[in-house]
């Protein structure tokens, strides 16, 4: 390695598509803008076995950890799979660490003073019902000890720092928020009728999807029936009960879009909605913003890094009155007034959320953990 460059050692459980989730997606596009900047020498765990996972022209070394045969349980799993990566990371005394959550868990300790941890969106912090606080017991113990086994925690913002202060040490806490990788500028009709609210997400009770169907009822009841359409995007275990249960002309239920079938629907919806329980900071309303979208989501996580009155509306959790009332506010605007609430979306994640930028907040950190680990020689 040359010594100029900051040796990153990024751990991972999986890059997308080859394993599909959120950690997953954010380690393929932050790895592959991490590369673009010549003074990284970067190298990435992942389990992939049989491919190549990134374009060679990045320059990422890739140390595949190949899958064991797997327990049964989940933990257990992430457990052996954690003191793997450990085994490797300690082959690279000089490294960064990048830990993407729960690839490095298992001895962490060992490697305190040069690892960065990125938690992601905290669930077993924000569970609900009491089922939900007890199966996330052993999460947060786990996710406690990674704390504090981390010389830096990071937070995508909002609410989540609080979380994440109020369960390992505050002082390593730093924010670098989610990224997504922004268009150019669409043309947008901002007079529509009816006005198409888009929402995306997998089909479980946290995403509030019975909130919005139940908002919907209610304003078909109060003669809105003709002036909105809802369209849901997403599968997921609660599907085919909702699709059962909420039979109303003007919600109609999408199931899965590709990537492509997204983009379009971004673009030919009018507003984004998600109100959802809990979160991290959904990738999902930074595409939408990206694409002009005025927002209206759940106080939860670090939406509200993203969303306040300029660019849309912020609704209280498990309230389908806050939703209606968002609702009907947006379609009472004036056409300029929508507007302005658009191009706020999309300047606000041009300006904050590219990966560009994201991955430079990382850089820096990373430079400066460097340097104390050269000056602690």
């Amino acid at each position: 390695m040359n010594n100029s460059k900051t040796q990153v050692i990024f751990c991972t459980d999986g890059i997308f598509p080859y394993m599909v989730g959120g950690i997953q997606r954010h380690s393929r596009l932050l790895a592959e803008e991490l590369a673009k900047n010549e003074g990284v020498d970067l190298i990435v765990i992942h389990p992939h076995e049989g491919v190549t996972v990134f374009n060679v022209s990045l320059g990422i070394k890739e140390i595949v950890l190949a899958p064991e045969r797997t327990s049964g349980t989940y933990l257990l799993d992430c457990f052996r799979y954690s003191k793997r990566v450990l085994e490797e990371v300690e082959k690279y005394p000089g490294a960064v660490v990048y830990a993407q959550g729960l690839a490095l868990w298992s001895g962490m300790q060992k490697v305190k003073n040069r690892t960065v941890l990125n938690p992601h969106g905290l669930e077993p912090f924000q569970g609900i019902t009491s089922k939900d606080k007890f199966n996330g017991l052993p999460f947060r113990v786990i996710l406690r000890k990674q704390f504090r086994s981390s010389r830096n925690v990071v937070s995508l913002g909002g609410r989540l720092t609080e979380l994440l202060r109020k369960n390992g040490p505050a002082e390593n806490v730093v924010v670098l928020p989610n990224a997504v990788n922004v268009p150019d500028a669409i043309p947008r009709n901002f007079a529509n009728t009816p006005m198409k609210f888009l929402f995306v997400g997998r089909f479980a009770f946290n995403k509030g999807i019975d909130i919005l169907a139940t908002a919907v009822k209610e304003l078909n009841a109060e003669g809105y029936e003709k002036l909105v359409e809802f369209n849901l995007v997403g599968k997921g275990p609660l599907f085919d009960a909702y699709v059962k249960e909420y039979d109303f002309p003007n919600l109609h239920f999408l199931g899965f879009a590709s990537d492509p079938e997204l983009i379009e629907l971004y673009k030919s919806n009018d507003v984004f909605v998600l109100p959802t329980l809990f979160e991290g900071m959904p990738t999902v309303v930074l595409e939408a913003m990206a694409y002009g979208m005025p927002i209206i989501v759940t106080d939860t996580g670090a939406t509200t890094e993203m969303v306040d009155t300029t660019n849309g509306y912020i609704i209280e959790k498990k309230d389908v009155q806050s939703l209606k009332n968002a609702i009907l506010n947006y379609i009472n605007l004036d056409p300029e007034k929508r507007r302005s609430m658009s191009e706020t979306s999309y300047s606000k994640v041009k300006n904050n959320f590219t990966w560009k930028i994201v991955s430079e907040k990382h850089l820096q950190l990373f430079s400066k953990i460097k340097e104390s680990l050269i000056n602690n020689a």
